[in-house]
């Protein structure tokens, strides 16, 4: 199911806040109370989005709710993209001044 921005800004959300709120993210199903924690830092109101509580396919139990799209978001980080290999396309970029090569003032002295 293709996300709208605004769903895909609350599964943001919850990538974000759920590690300080002390909410397992890797897993499919959320509790209302782990959902209300998450709007609360997100946006300072308990309501969950009724594109969530409202769709019956998203319902798991009582009071739970599937949001498998937080494991796969966080599954493929951004710029991680795979062809089904399970290998990265791109390599992770490492900033000049990390790089554990020398400078050129150093090897010119040396």
């Amino acid at each position: 199911m293709q996300l709208t921005n605004r769903q895909m800004a609350y599964i943001d959300a919850i990538i974000t806040h759920a590690p300080d709120l002390g909410i397992d993210t890797n897993k499919n199903d959320f509790s209302r109370a782990e959902l209300r924690q998450v709007s609360m830092s997100m946006k300072g109101k308990i309501w969950i989005p009724n594109w969530i509580t409202h769709d019956q396919s998203r319902r798991v139990g009582r009071g739970m709710f599937s949001i498998p799209e937080v494991a796969a978001t966080m599954a493929v980080a951004p710029g991680q993209e795979t062809d089904g290999d399970g290998l990265a396309d791109a390599a992770p970029v490492v900033p000049i001044e990390d790089s554990p090569q020398p400078a050129m003032e150093e090897l010119q002295t040396a």
